[in-house]
C-alpha cells in the first residue's frame, strides 16, 4: 500500500517508535484474557487474541513491564483502530485513552531503557 494511502486509512499509525517486544498482557473486553504484546510504543500496542473485538471498541489492559515482578503492570484503556486475522486469533491495534495515574510516566521508561539498554531499568 503507498504512504499517502496509508495515511488516509491509519491517521493514527507510527506517530511513535513502535518496539517489538514480548509483554504479558492482560485484556478486559467482553471476554476476558491473557496474551502478549507483539509491539508497545507510548501510544499504542499490538496483541493476539482468540477473539475479534471491533474496532471503535475499548478495552482494559495491564501490561506487565518487568518479567521478575508480577504485580509491576502498566493500567490503560486502548481503542481498536485496526484488526485482522492473525496466526493463533485476532491481532488487534489498540491506541492507549486512559492510563491509570503515574502509569503513562512508567511506560515511557520502559520504552526509554528499551531504546537504550545501557540506561538502568526504571523504579
Amino acid at each position: 500500500m503507498p504512504k499517502l494511502e496509508e495515511k488516509r486509512l491509519h491517521p493514527y499509525h507510527r506517530k511513535f517508535v513502535r518496539h517489538k517486544v514480548r509483554l504479558k498482557v492482560e485484556i478486559q473486553a467482553e471476554e476476558s484474557c491473557q496474551s502478549w504484546t507483539n509491539n508497545l510504543s507510548e501510544d499504542g500496542v499490538c496483541f493476539e487474541i482468540p477473539q475479534e473485538v471491533k474496532v471503535g471498541d475499548e478495552v482494559g489492559l495491564w501490561i506487565y513491564v518487568s518479567r521478575s515482578r508480577k504485580d509491576d503492570h502498566v493500567r490503560t484503556r486502548a481503542r481498536v483502530v485496526w484488526t485482522e486475522q492473525g496466526r493463533k486469533g485476532h491481532r488487534h491495534g489498540g491506541h492507549f485513552v486512559w492510563f491509570r495515574a503515574g502509569d503513562h510516566d512508567r511506560l515511557r521508561a520502559f520504552l526509554t531503557v528499551m531504546k537504550n539498554p545501557t540506561l538502568p531499568p526504571p523504579p
